[in-house]
């Protein structure tokens, strides 16, 4: 939760400057060559997406766990463990019924998702773990396009 909420943060700060750039083109370029502020913008535009796609997939991640958390308290309560011993269904067949109303590719990812989990119990943390390492590149690509957005503009200050 405080990655995302750092990221919303710097969200904010690079869409304030992308703002206050266009907003001001015309004073902005009477002190920082054209080229800068036009390279800079391509930047920040670009640290933009790669927070964007950080957020969601830190939204992911954290619905996932905790609905990862509720199935395993489900599961491990007594109506629940009564609920398995009752269950007629091959685990596969159930993983077919589950991803049946779901629509290509959808239904094909749930799919597998559950073949997985037939094979290894946590399958489903070892997914969360893998998609927050992608949040946290997403992350650092956003910093890192932010980072440069600001040394392209310093570097194409205009010396008089």
């Amino acid at each position: 939760a405080a990655l995302e909420q750092s990221t919303t943060w710097t969200i904010t700060g690079v869409a304030a400057i992308i703002g206050l750039f266009i907003s001001n083109l015309d004073s902005a370029s009477k002190i920082v060559a054209v080229s800068g502020i036009r390279w800079s913008l391509i930047l920040f535009a670009s640290s933009l997406f790669a927070a964007a796609i950080s957020k969601q997939i830190g939204m992911a991640v954290q619905s996932g766990v905790r609905t990862i958390g509720e199935l395993e308290s489900l599961l491990n309560s007594e109506p629940g463990k009564r609920l398995m011993d009752e269950m007629t269904l091959e685990p596969r067949q159930l993983m077919k019924e589950i991803a049946e109303p779901f629509l290509w590719p959808l239904s094909w990812v749930m799919r597998r998702a559950g073949e997985r989990g037939i094979r290894d119990y946590l399958s489903g943390d070892k997914r969360m773990v893998r998609m927050f390492c992608l949040q946290l590149y997403f992350n650092m690509l956003h910093s890192l396009l932010a980072v440069v957005a600001l040394i392209v503009l310093a570097v194409s200050i205009k010396i008089v």
